[in-house]
């Protein structure tokens, strides 16, 4: 079983991201990500979860914080692959993911996003068109409270990913 750590949403947030991602959904080499499976992730793990590192980020403490995101882009510029948000800098976040990587002994950087849809390829006409839904709904600027992080384990499905809530982190 797959497993990723990451934030969950607001409902009212997916509701909105929804409403952006729904324009994508007739687009032949576009998968928009499901409204109940919108997150911010933090850590993909693949199947490396153990009791041990559970037993860890059981010991993070955080406080609630708010993010902000700023504006629906396509990543990366040249070729993309993903259409994605993009969240302002938020020095809670990093503090919270640098203890989160320092369990997994992982030392890379976050480059916090929140993924609408996976791009396999795209037709000009339809990358015109995508590209125009984006600097209609641009800038997309909303804030939101983070007071916990949860485990997620991930089943592949043919109509799609199921993620489940293995373990929730709450803040304090």
């Amino acid at each position: 079983m797959r497993q990723f750590l990451a934030i969950p949403l607001p409902e009212e947030l997916k509701n909105k991201l929804e409403y952006v991602i729904s324009p994508f959904r007739g687009i032949k080499g576009l998968k928009p990500v499901r409204k109940e499976n919108l997150h911010l992730t933090l850590l993909f793990l693949g199947n490396t979860g153990s009791e041990e590192n559970l037993t860890e980020l059981r010991k993070i403490t955080f406080s609630p914080f708010s993010l902000t995101t700023t504006e629906i882009k396509l990543f990366p510029e040249r070729k993309p692959g993903l259409i994605w948000l993009e969240l302002e800098e938020s020095e809670e976040l990093n503090d919270l993911y640098e203890r989160i990587a320092q369990v997994y002994g992982i030392s890379e950087e976050l480059k916090a996003h929140i993924t609408l849809s996976r791009i396999k390829w795209l037709l000009p006409q339809d990358y015109r068109v995508v590209s125009e839904e984006i600097r209609l709904v641009n800038p997309f600027r909303t804030a939101f409270t983070v007071n916990r992080f949860n485990l997620y384990n991930s089943e592949l499905r043919p109509e799609g990913p199921v993620y489940r809530v293995a373990e929730s982190f709450i803040s304090r």
